[in-house]
């Protein structure tokens, strides 16, 4: 591509993902009908030099947990762990909240128990060391779903197991000092979510398939999703999403105890990848779709401005997918992927081998 092609193209796009950065959270969004499935173009990652915010995406690999750039798709470092249920969590920079150092946490297992970690996400640095001894990572298949963050009580939770169940542990995510009470303790749970004071955990493929385990403060509750859920994620403000391969979806709204059904998915007719519900900054879900028609990653708004990111059925994303604008962020046959969320541009960041799955994504 010639220098001043792409520098047209670097300016468009950049433009382009400043003035439509809110449109999935708008529900004045014009309804779009689905698009005939065409090829992802790809983007010349010589334009994307400052032309987008920088972003970290955490891969975890039998090497351990790969930072891959945005700008540039470079490791920037890698951090080594120990065990086969490595889970990861990260904290983005804030702005307006100089204090809030940008941070990844891991949680791994080691002969003396499950262990956490943080580490500055500028340079890899640890910079704090917490192991509960007795304790086993809750094994979740992929990178993540077993840590969770809450920024706004600065607490990190961890969904591990004990010969008496699964549990919750929580940690201050500065000095990762521990809680002394566990709390959510249950026989199942396979993912966790927190935010602005709620946790919840969810039972996926037990006896108990489809349990919800909430704590709102010091209440807990338990709810039944009536479904075989394969995802579940909660905004900024405490507001639940879980959703099955058939596409239903439940929503818990912030300081509800009553589950409210959503059919959006299910009158479109789309069957929602596993673990394939994400956050985009707090603000709004998107979800992840199989689709047998796409020939490749396309993204896509529905009715009231639910935005859909459609992956071919004969290549799915392993592990779910995450949203940091304006970038959604994957792994696809051991390749961490990304795609415009508001161009469908896609691109190819590094090729980590087979047993690469998706961790956490960061705006650093």
């Amino acid at each position: 591509m010639a220098r001043g092609a792409a520098l047209i193209l670097a300016m468009t796009l950049a433009a382009s993902c400043g003035g439509t950065a809110r449109a999935a959270a708008s529900p004045s969004q014009t309804t779009a009908t689905a698009a005939s499935p065409s090829a992802t173009p790809l983007i010349d990652v010589n334009d994307m030099m400052g032309a987008f915010p920088p972003a970290t995406f955490f891969v975890v690999t039998k090497d351990g947990v790969k930072a891959v750039a945005l700008l540039n798709h470079a490791t920037r470092y890698t951090i080594p762990t120990s065990g086969t249920d490595v889970q990861v969590a990260a904290v983005s920079a804030q702005t307006g909240v100089p204090t809030t150092s940008p941070r990844v946490y891991v949680l791994d297992q080691i002969s003396q128990g499950a262990r956490l970690r943080w580490f500055d996400i500028d340079n890899g640095t640890e910079r704090a060391s917490q192991i509960v001894a007795g304790a086993t990572v809750v094994s979740t298949g992929i990178g993540h779903g077993a840590l969770a963050i809450d920024d706004s009580g600065g607490t990190v939770y961890a969904l591990l197991k004990d010969p008496s169940g699964k549990r919750v542990d929580q940690f201050d995510w500065f000095t990762l000092k521990r809680s002394e009470l566990p709390m959510l303790r249950g026989q199942c749970g396979e993912r966790l979510a927190a935010a602005s004071g709620r946790v919840a955990v969810v039972c996926m493929g037990s006896s108990k398939d489809g349990e919800l385990r909430i704590a709102d403060g010091t209440t807990e509750f338990k709810l039944d999703t009536n479904m075989d859920p394969n995802s579940m994620a909660m905004l900024g403000d405490g507001t639940l999403m879980a959703g099955d391969l058939q596409g239903n979806l439940v929503r818990l709204a912030r300081k509800q105890t009553v589950l409210e059904k959503v059919n959006t998915l299910k009158e479109y007719g789309a069957r929602l990848s596993p673990d394939g519900i994400a956050v985009n900054a707090g603000c709004c879900f998107y979800f992840g779709i199989l689709d047998p028609q796409a020939s490749d990653v396309q993204v896509r708004a529905i009715a009231g401005g639910t935005m859909l990111v459609a992956f071919p059925s004969i290549s799915q994303p392993t592990g779910g997918l995450f949203v940091q604008a304006p970038f959604a962020y994957f792994v696809i046959g051991g390749r961490a992927r990304h795609v415009d969320i508001n161009q469908g541009f896609g691109e190819v960041m590094a090729d980590l081998g087979p047993s690469a799955v998706p961790g956490a994504v960061a705006n650093r």
